[in-house]
């Protein structure tokens, strides 16, 4: 998504909207948030807007880092 409040605002009543019709919870508080660009300025609005806390690279999935080299035992 591009670097405007306006259109995280719909996104986050499209997921308000997403959660009520079929019953089914997202959890914010678990999810991370990742800003790139001009964004990066705005990190704390979209953390306030969407209640998610921000992501720092390497990805992590189950606990174990996603990164494009071999795993090692350390990781």
């Amino acid at each position: 998504m591009d670097h405007n409040i306006e259109q995280a605002k719909n996104m986050k009543l499209l997921l308000g909207v997403f959660e009520h019709l079929p019953g089914l919870k997202i959890n914010f508080h678990k999810s991370e948030l990742f800003c790139y660009g001009d964004a990066k300025e705005c990190e704390d609005q979209y953390t306030q807007l969407f209640g998610c806390a921000i992501g720092a690279l390497p990805i992590k999935y189950l606990g174990i880092p996603m990164i494009h080299r071999k795993l090692r035992n350390s990781n």
